[in-house]
């Protein structure tokens, strides 16, 4: 289960305080992830295309999260050679379904449950961009706009 370290649930005074030093250092640590060793070139090309989409203020990823987003490249990569098997061969292989539509509805769920897991869905996302704003730990972009209008 995710923690929310932005929760605006009604909490006591320490109960606030370890969970913004929490956040704080989680953020201090987080960047720098390196893809596995064990994952071919073109999925290190996904893992750090990846890595670049993160905000990592936002979503604070540390080295350990580097296996779960190497295995989200892993699963992409699955995705990209099954989707290039369905268009060259086809949905049917004979009077047969092509395996790759199984293979790719695998990764697709694996790929859901990653995403999932690292707080990396776009409602997910939203959430944590909207409670940063609201804790004021990041500029509010349409502040500038509001104040503009008065």
């Amino acid at each position: 289960m995710a923690v929310n370290l932005n929760s605006k649930r009604h909490e006591g005074k320490i109960k606030k305080l370890d969970r913004q030093q929490s956040k704080e250092i989680l953020q201090n640590q987080s960047g720098n992830l390196k893809p596995e060793e064990y994952l071919s070139k073109q999925q290190k090309m996904i893992f750090n295309s990846l890595v670049s989409m993160v905000d990592l203020k936002t979503i604070p990823l540390q080295q350990i999260d580097g296996i779960q987003l190497s295995q989200l490249a892993i699963e992409l990569d699955i995705i990209q050679h099954a989707n290039e098997s369905i268009n060259d061969i086809g949905i049917l292989i004979g009077d047969k379904r092509n395996p790759a539509i199984m293979i790719r509805n695998t990764a697709l769920k694996n790929i859901s449950t990653l995403l999932n897991d690292m707080n990396l869905t776009l409602n997910k996302r939203i959430h944590m961009v909207i409670d940063s704003v609201q804790n004021k730990n990041i500029d509010d972009p349409f502040k500038d706009l509001m104040d503009n209008d008065s």
